[in-house]
């Protein structure tokens, strides 16, 4: 049997000591962690709620922590302290190795396979639910629409990862990832489909999603997936793919604008290291669509290693820092090292000086509407639409200054200059939040990293270095899986 891909996981659902999504604490209290079955959780609707639980707890585990990292890691926008070692270094330098156990090759695909095969055991049980408990349709198809947008994340980050941008052949032949549906029986190889086809599954789960989630309230579901979480990852999906009318589609109604308005320049910062958003979803940032919410951990692999002051390995290089101006309210965010004024860290994972450890507000910014704005943007310019491209970065510039968007200054007359102010302001932005390699990538560029202290300072596109190649462990068990050149 695979060890890593087709592993019955259904116990890992149980894992709840280290990652507990915290409005989730009740749907612990059938049994006490740990002596659940497979068979008792899938047997009545509290069950099955309680496994969609350990479905986000894997969810978050794998957000926050090597895949976390990896789209800055891979990037253009930091330094790494190479005293970390191990397979850290290995992938910042781009010398994959799929034998490593510790690395990120195997580790990325290994996490997201085990919450890919929880996730699928809660969208396999519906059926048998619905027809033992078919007054409790409602509660049954919201948990069955949460697991769908957590499968469609799934697949989405590891086609990011391990196979090269849609866009990379005219017609996205080229390989993706292997796309199972239900958990595989013993013995049943799962061979790597074309990216095309990974992509459609990933949007035909979140279509269902969107429907099956439309009634959701904002307030409460900000912590879980929702159908406003399930339009943001196809806006992104869709841009990926360069389907520029999708995304317009999807977006220019001004639906998620308008339930989620930017954050304020005063509240910037507080989006992120905000106390109070770990124990009252109520009080997330008017702009997040979707955060993974922890209250169990004191802090986790990113925060560590991204806005620890003591312990931070991998930080923004200075010529990053100087594309931010004093008056640009995300300059804010990197603060000196203590020990060494010169290096600055992000305090995006971070807390306040004041904050004791054990209250340290982690969590991940899935979706922001300000990615919404940038999207849109994106799209509109492709479609030849400058005005209205050059509008919603002026929305996202206006705020991050503290001036109305009238007060920004972005002429839409040259496309050129225009196309690159929209990628300037989507990796500032969303610096540090995992995008930036994936952006690189499918602008088809160069990697081309500035005060560059990696083996590998230079990666011209197309590359097979792009990717990760699928781990040694995996092709040994699973042979009909193609391995990456």
């Amino acid at each position: 049997m695979n060890k890593i891909l087709y592993k019955k996981l259904i116990r890992t659902v149980l894992i709840f000591n280290l990652l507990i999504i915290s409005s989730c604490k009740s749907f612990l209290d059938i049994e006490p962690v740990g002596s659940l079955t497979g068979e008792k959780l899938f047997v009545n609707v509290e069950g099955y709620t309680s496994a969609m639980v350990g479905s986000y707890n894997l969810f978050a585990k794998y957000h926050l922590s090597q895949y976390g990292l990896y789209g800055e890691l891979r990037g253009d926008n930091v330094l790494l302290n190479q005293t970390l070692g191990g397979g850290v270094l290995a992938e910042y330098n781009y010398e994959s190795d799929p034998t490593l156990d510790l690395g990120a090759v195997r580790i990325i695909w290994q996490n997201i396979y085990e919450t890919l095969n929880n996730v699928n055991n809660v969208i396999e049980s519906r059926a048998s639910l619905l027809e033992a408990f078919p007054t409790s349709k409602p509660n049954i198809d919201r948990v069955y629409g949460e697991a769908l947008v957590l499968r469609a994340m799934c697949f989405f980050d590891l086609a990011n990862v391990y196979g090269q941008t849609y866009a990379y052949t005219p017609d996205a032949s080229h390989l993706g990832v292997p796309i199972f549906t239900q958990t595989p029986a013993a013995g049943v190889a799962s061979k790597r489909a074309s990216m095309k086809d990974t992509y459609a599954r990933i949007i035909a789960d979140l279509k269902e999603a969107q429907t099956l989630l439309a009634t959701r309230t904002v307030s409460k579901t900000k912590i879980y997936a929702s159908a406003d979480a399930a339009t943001a990852l196809l806006s992104r999906v869709y841009l990926y793919m360069q389907d520029w009318d999708g995304v317009i589609g999807l977006l220019e109604n001004q639906e998620l604008k308008n339930k989620y308005p930017l954050a304020l320049s005063a509240d910037y910062l507080n989006m992120f290291m905000g106390v109070a958003q770990r124990t009252d979803p109520t009080l997330i940032s008017s702009e997040v669509i979707w955060q993974l919410n922890l209250n169990a951990a004191a802090s986790t692999y990113l925060t560590d290693i991204l806005s620890n002051a003591e312990t931070f390995y991998v930080y923004p290089h200075a010529t990053y820092r100087t594309l931010f101006e004093n008056t640009d309210i995300r300059s804010k965010q990197f603060v000196a090292n203590p020990r060494n004024p010169s290096v600055f860290y992000t305090i995006k994972y971070g807390k306040a000086d004041e904050v004791v450890r054990a209250n340290w507000p982690v969590n991940f910014k899935m979706f922001r509407s300000a990615e919404i704005y940038l999207n849109l943007a994106e799209a509109y310019y492709h479609k030849q639409q400058y005005e209205l491209a050059a509008d919603q970065v002026k929305v996202v510039r206006a705020r991050a200054y503290n001036v109305a968007p009238s007060a920004i200054t972005l002429s839409s007359a040259d496309p050129v200059a225009l196309l690159q102010q929209i990628k300037l302001e989507r990796r500032k932005e969303l610096g540090f939040e995992n995008q930036r390699i994936f952006d690189i990538m499918r602008y088809k560029e160069n990697l081309n990293r500035v005060e560059c202290n990696s083996n590998t300072c230079t990666l011209t596109y197309p590359n097979n270095k792009f990717v990760l190649p699928i781990p040694a462990m995996e092709i040994q068990a699973n042979p009909t899986i193609i391995q990456n050149p």
